[in-house]
């Protein structure tokens, strides 16, 4: 198995990532604030909840450091920056 991933991969990966600090946003008021996002080093399988659920093999994120202002000041939306940063680190292209 190769140490490398492909852009499609890496570009999937950080726009489910986008989606799922999207989905944070819609649903925001309903989950605490010390939300994370949750990636499984191995299944590279992500999910979003508290620190503790999730045990050894997780790296976790705050999810506030995933959010930015919008272009227009007006609201939120996801660090497509920050999201793709975490993607690179899990999937390498060369």
């Amino acid at each position: 198995m190769s140490d490398y991933s492909s852009y499609t991969e890496r570009d999937a990966s950080n726009e489910a990532l986008c989606n799922l600090v999207e989905e944070y946003l819609q649903e925001k008021d309903a989950r605490s604030t010390d939300t994370v996002l949750a990636i499984n080093a191995k299944t590279k399988k992500i999910e979003l909840g508290h620190k503790t659920e999730f045990a050894a093999g997780w790296e976790t994120y705050p999810i506030e450091n995933l959010i930015r202002d919008n272009e227009e000041n007006s609201g939120k939306e996801a660090d497509i920056d920050a999201t793709f940063e975490i993607a690179s680190s899990f999937f390498f292209v060369c």
